[in-house]
């Protein structure tokens, strides 16, 4: 699925939206409680997606690297867990586990916080700045599926951009992905 157009629900500029979802460790993660210091980075993924299991690594590379520059990120998994048991909380908890993510991976089971968001597929990409207004909205990159592939960085740009204090080159790149399965 590839959404052609951003989105008039959420658009760029919107305020992060506030809402409280279960990490895989069984806490409880809330935006409005989240350090914010340069950024957040909010990621629309599952366990099942082939495009987002091409687009883990550079995830990962980009929180280990700009978390010290006070990057925050978190990913969140609204999938129908019962149509799609793969994308179940125990199967999230496992893959956080063997990925050894750097990040919370979030459990949306009443699919709420995707729909504040607008989202539609996974993996989708919301950056915010630290006052919490989106400045990018998008794709990974060029070729989620396919990392050996991959031209354009933009979400990596964007978060470069971001912590330099310079204005987001790119704020817009059609998210490519597995539609969210909703109830």
């Amino acid at each position: 699925m590839k959404r052609e157009d951003p989105s008039k629900k959420f658009p760029l500029g919107s305020t992060l939206p506030e809402f409280t979802l279960k990490n895989v460790d069984s806490s409880q993660w809330s935006s409005s409680s989240t350090n914010i210091e340069n950024g957040l980075l909010i990621v629309f993924a599952c366990n099942h997606c082939p495009y987002v299991r091409g687009s883990e690594d550079e995830l990962i590379k980009i929180a280990n690297k700009y978390s010290s520059e006070g990057l925050a990120v978190v990913a969140i998994n609204s999938n129908d867990p019962v149509n799609y048991p793969d994308d179940n909380y125990e199967k999230m908890q496992e893959k956080s586990q063997a990925l050894n993510l750097p990040y919370p991976y979030l459990f949306d089971e009443t699919q709420e916080v995707a729909k504040l968001f607008d989202a539609a597929c996974t993996p989708e990409c919301y950056l915010f700045d630290k006052n919490k207004k989106l400045v990018f909205h998008g794709a990974v990159n060029d070729n989620p599926r396919d990392r050996n592939a991959v031209k354009s960085h933009y979400l990596r740009d964007a978060v470069e951009d971001l912590l330099a204090a310079k204005a987001v080159r790119t704020s817009y790149a059609h998210p490519m992905g597995c539609s969210i399965k909703w109830k």
